[in-house]
């Protein structure tokens, strides 16, 4: 029996098994971009993995047509830029430093979302909450090693991706009356693409012959990992989606942090070897952060 009796949280044992369910993919879609940037560019990555993506939730909206109220266009196509923004910025991340530690920046969001709240929206909030984001930037401060062999490029798209992300987050609360999650997802892809193409445009335009053939497009091993990463994005994003319809979100938001645990194995076998002991140290900072203003914030 659960303490809440509304029957949306009957079974948080399923939600709890779909959140890890959802880390684990996300982890495991880290291990395939991580090994994608031997070999192509982080607008590469970014154009193939948003094509597919798109391509499967259009699927799934032929077979299931979405119901949607419409009527916010502007912050669903600001949803996307925030979103891609991010992801270009977390892709950049992981292709210059270990997988464990890019993972951990895209989880500092919470920390910023936090800050975003009280700050621009005027929030009220308690000490809890600034002690919480005060660990979780002492966590980053852990991370950063300048003069390592990370670039300082690096780390500035770690933090911009929690930023950004932030926003995201903060956006996509204004349209989950308005939008189906599919529709949202779809446009966010769209974006994207089309971000992509206009990178790839101006470097034809310059002459790169890389894109005026498209010679990028990936082929045998590579086309699968591109498709792998798709399909488990796709599969974590309904993982997670689902998750917040069985359990309490503090709950599933703390769970979501163990996304962290399995990318430091995902990144040992893509071939990062183990984050030394500050990092590790910075990530349970952050870990321990994230879940305090998660739960904090949604009693």
């Amino acid at each position: 029996m659960t303490d809440n009796p509304t029957p949306r949280y009957d079974n948080e044992t399923r939600g709890i098994a779909m959140m890890l369910g959802a880390s684990v993919c996300f982890a495991s879609m880290g291990y395939f971009i991580k090994k994608l940037t031997a070999d192509f560019s982080t607008m590469e990555i970014i154009f193939m993995r948003n094509l597919i993506t798109m391509l499967i939730i259009f699927g799934a909206m032929v077979i299931v047509r979405p119901v949607s109220r419409g009527g916010k266009p502007f912050l669903l196509l600001m949803r996307g830029v925030y979103g891609i923004g991010a992801m270009i910025a977390y892709f950049y991340a992981i292709s210059v430093m270990h997988l464990a530690s890019a993972a951990t920046f895209s989880k500092t969001s919470p920390l910023f979302t936090a800050l975003i709240a009280i700050l621009v929206m005027k929030e009220k909030t308690d000490w809890r909450v600034w002690a919480a984001i005060g660990v979780g930037f002492g966590g980053v401060l852990f991370i950063l090693k300048p003069g390592g062999e990370v670039p300082p490029m690096g780390y500035a798209a770690g933090i911009l991706c929690g930023v950004l992300a932030a926003f995201a987050y903060t956006t996509v609360r204004g349209l989950a009356d308005y939008y189906d999650a599919r529709m949202v997802v779809f446009v966010f892809s769209l974006v994207g693409v089309a971000a992509s193409l206009v990178y790839f445009g101006f470097l034809w335009l310059t002459g790169d012959a890389r894109y005026s053939d498209w010679n990028f497009l990936p082929t045998g091993i590579h086309l699968t990992y591109f498709i792998l990463s798709g399909i488990l994005a796709s599969a974590a994003q309904f993982l997670m989606s689902k998750s917040y319809y069985y359990g309490r979100a503090s709950l599933m938001g703390s769970i979501s942090y163990t996304e962290l645990v399995f990318s430091v194995f995902t990144g040992y076998l893509a071939g990062d070897g183990m984050p030394d002991l500050l990092s590790f140290f910075g990530m349970l900072l952050v870990f321990v952060s994230g879940v305090l203003i998660v739960r904090a914030r949604k009693k």
